[in-house]
């Protein structure tokens, strides 16, 4: 009896040890082969930085198709990891709509809308059968009185829901680590948006400047103007350029001077950096709205060729006419009858890049319009090509007649094709100034001629920042409302801004590759009898041979 109670008292004493060591040194261990449950340096730093509770909720509760059940179960075992870091870290998952009215949901569908939450449809399938149900993929993320919304559910163009959602598992760290990063983080870096060359206006860029603002302090800012101000100098302008950590410049269309050249470029040799959207070609589609439905596209100077040939770079001329090209939606029917239809309009190049930089991994497409293209140079400047045309690519020389007539036509096989051109070239390093060696529009004391390490990404289309504006409202950056289609244009440009400004720690989780298995539902469904037998039958005839053979061998051992 003696023996007994010691041993109770070893074992009761080595499950307390075992319980205080496992809360004292608590560890996860991740055998994924591709580390998906393992956050990156940059996710474990900023859920570190949280001193106080933060909470997030997640609205993937309730019923659910398969593949959103994947992303929740996702979302969970991240958030587990988040809070693992950090006990501060609350997370709860909640269905925003459960056992409410239909007026209560209208009531809560506007309210989220004023955080940018937006429902997805999703289908459930079930007996063969399918049924449609609002789903909110969003989370919301409080903090310190400041609160942000995380989106789940990315949106890819022309993909399945399954391939949406593994691409939203892919990004789910990202999207988390983002969150945090708006309600931590305090504004430091300057961004100067030109406003003084016939630019895009503020409706036309709002997406995309609004977006800016959540992570970054954006001014307008005007150096044209020092034409026709005479108490201000071209030094004093350059003098306030300077105090921005990045230019940046949407479509101008009206030609440089060259006072506005000298000043960026000496922006540039004293470390700036610059975003230039400059759009060599004057064609818009008004110019289509003709009985002949013809117009023409007609080179456009800028007055940049010096600037840009000195850093290794060259606006060409010529006009993009690609295989590889996004929908232009043309009216059909009159009257009530009207609708929309999308064609192929090989003037709209989309272009999605394989490379491992980080601007553009992971990047879903992006769509150009009545785009140029871009030569680079031989310098000492390294050049990154960050997107291009696809092989099947013809360039038409300016001026060159652009006609409806081409819709869902291929590309001539006789023409001459140019194979991938650049688009989007990011170019950085220790430039040298381009009025080296010229005479300067103005005299500066301590001009400079070589330049401290800077960079500078050239896009050879303007309306890549521009997003469509219904009704005085503007629409996402890279939606187009007529095909419904929703591209990569926002994710490329705040990815060269975050570039540009070293702020690549977050860029850096999107290059993580996970790969989510997903469940064949027509096949599971066709064959859903003969799983449903085998899980049934093998156990059950496991456990009949277990016994035959258990109860023979036992009469046999003990048979006289």
């Amino acid at each position: 009896m003696k023996k007994i109670i010691i041993s109770l008292i070893v074992v009761i004493a080595a499950l307390v040890l075992i319980n205080y060591g496992a809360n004292k040194w608590y560890e996860r261990f991740d055998l994924t082969k591709d580390q998906r449950y393992t956050l990156s340096p940059v996710a474990t730093q900023l859920a570190e930085r949280v001193e106080s509770t933060m909470l997030i909720d997640v609205f993937l509760d309730g019923e659910l198709p398969a593949e959103f059940r994947k992303l929740q179960s996702e979302t969970q075992q991240l958030l587990e990891e988040y809070a693992a870091v950090n006990k501060n870290i609350k997370f709860n998952f909640v269905n925003p709509t459960e056992d409410e009215s239909t007026e209560a949901v209208e009531q809560i569908t506007m309210r989220l809308a004023q955080y940018g939450i937006k429902p997805a449809m999703a289908t459930i399938m079930e007996g063969g059968k399918s049924t449609k149900v609002v789903v909110f993929p969003w989370a919301i993320m409080v903090y310190n009185g400041k609160t942000t919304a995380v989106p789940l559910l990315k949106t890819v163009a022309r993909a399945t829901m399954e391939e949406r959602v593994n691409s939203s598992i892919q990004q789910l760290e990202y999207q988390f680590a983002d969150g945090m990063s708006k309600v931590i983080n305090e504004k430091s870096k300057t961004i100067a948006v030109l406003r003084d060359s016939g630019e895009l206006n503020d409706l036309q860029i709002r997406d995309f400047i609004k977006t800016l603002q959540q992570y970054y302090r954006v001014a307008p800012f005007g150096i044209e103007f020092v034409k026709n101000n005479d108490s201000i100098t071209p030094i004093d302008v350059l003098t306030q350029l300077n105090k921005f950590d990045l230019i940046i410049e949407p479509k101008p269309t009206i030609a440089f001077s060259e006072t506005k050249n000298y000043i960026i470029d000496q922006y540039m040799m004293n470390g700036g950096k610059m975003l230039l959207a400059a759009d060599p070609i004057i064609f818009e589609n008004d110019s289509l709205a003709n009985p002949q439905s013809i117009g023409y596209g007609m080179p456009r100077d800028l007055n940049l060729d010096n600037l840009l040939f000195k850093y290794g770079l060259r606006l060409n001329n010529g006009i993009v006419k690609d295989e590889r090209a996004g929908g232009l939606a043309l009216a059909t029917g009159q009257g009530r009858n009207t609708q929309y239809e999308a064609f192929d309009w090989p003037y709209y190049p989309i272009s999605k890049s394989d490379s491992d930089n980080p601007i553009t991994k992971n990047l879903e497409e992006v769509k150009f319009e009545y785009t140029g293209t871009i030569d680079t140079l031989k310098n000492d400047i390294k050049k990154t090509v960050l997107l291009s045309t696809s092989p099947d690519t013809q360039i038409k020389i300016l001026p060159a007649a652009i006609s409806l007539s081409e819709l869902d036509q291929p590309i001539d096989p006789l023409a001459t094709k140019v194979g991938e051109k650049p688009l989007a070239v990011l170019a950085e390093g220790y430039f040298t100034s381009a009025y080296k060696n010229r005479i300067k529009p103005f005299e500066i004391k301590d001009a400079i001629d070589d330049g401290k390490e800077s960079a500078l990404v050239l896009i050879a289309d303007g309306d890549v920042m521009k997003n469509q504006i219904d009704g005085g409202n503007a629409q996402e950056l890279g939606y187009d409302m007529r095909t419904g289609a929703l591209y990569g244009n926002k994710e490329f440009l705040m990815n060269t801004v975050n570039y540009l400004l070293d702020d690549t720690g977050l860029i850096q989780l999107r290059s993580k590759n996970i790969t989510v298995p997903f469940l064949d539902l027509k096949k599971s469904y066709d064959e859903r009898t003969t799983w449903q037998l085998i899980n049934v039958l093998i156990p059950l005839i496991a456990v009949a041979i277990f016994g035959l053979t258990f109860n023979y061998l036992r009469r046999k051992k003990y048979s006289i």
